[in-house]
C-alpha cells in the first residue's frame, strides 16, 4: 500500500475522533448544567418501590425549593428575563426587589458577626476577627485525613464551621 494514502487516512480518524470527544464533552457538560428534577424525585423516594410512586411529576418546585441567595442574584434575574421576558418596568421592579433584599441580607449577616463578637470573651476577639477575614473553602472531593485532621499538615483542622 502507498504511504502516503495512509498518512491523510490516519490524519482523518484522528480528527474525527478528537471532534466526537469535544462534541462529546459538550454534551456532557451541558447536561450537567440542566436541572434534572426527575433524577432528584428518584433520590427523595430511593427506599419507596417503584409502584408507590406518584403517577405525575411534582412541580419543579417541590422537587427543590429555591434557596434565597439563588432568588438574590442576578443570574437570577438574568434567568427571570430569558424565561418570562420581563418588560422594562417589570425588570426594574423586580431588580429593586433583588437589591433591597441583598442589602437586608447583608445587614443581617453583619449584625449576627457582631452579636457572635461580643459573645467571644475579650482576649478571643482578635482571633474572631481574623477567622472571620478568612475564607471559607469546603474541599471539593472528601479526604482520608481523620475528622477534625487537616489532610496537609496531619494538625487539628482549623475551620470556620460551627460544632
Amino acid at each position: 500500500m502507498n504511504n502516503w494514502k495512509v498518512i491523510p487516512t490516519i490524519v482523518l480518524t484522528t480528527v474525527l475522533i478528537f471532534g466526537a470527544g469535544v462534541f462529546t464533552g459538550g454534551m456532557l457538560v451541558d447536561y450537567v448544567k440542566q436541572n434534572h428534577p426527575r433524577m432528584a424525585v428518584r433520590r427523595q423516594n430511593a427506599t419507596v418501590p417503584p409502584f408507590v410512586l406518584p403517577a405525575t411529576n411534582p412541580p419543579p418546585a417541590a422537587v427543590r425549593p429555591t434557596r434565597p441567595p439563588e432568588i438574590l442574584s442576578k443570574e437570577f434575574l438574568q434567568r427571570l428575563d430569558g424565561e418570562l421576558r420581563l418588560n422594562k418596568d417589570e425588570h426594574e421592579a423586580v431588580q429593586k426587589i433583588i437589591t433591597d433584599g441583598q442589602n437586608q441580607m447583608r445587614k443581617v449577616l453583619q449584625d449576627a458577626r457582631l452579636e457572635m463578637r461580643e459573645a467571644v470573651a475579650a482576649e478571643k476577639r482578635q482571633q474572631f476577627d481574623d477567622l472571620i477575614k478568612r475564607p471559607f473553602h469546603k474541599p471539593i472531593f472528601g479526604t482520608n485525613a481523620p475528622p477534625g485532621v487537616s489532610p496537609v499538615t496531619n494538625a487539628p483542622a482549623v475551620t470556620n464551621a460551627v460544632p
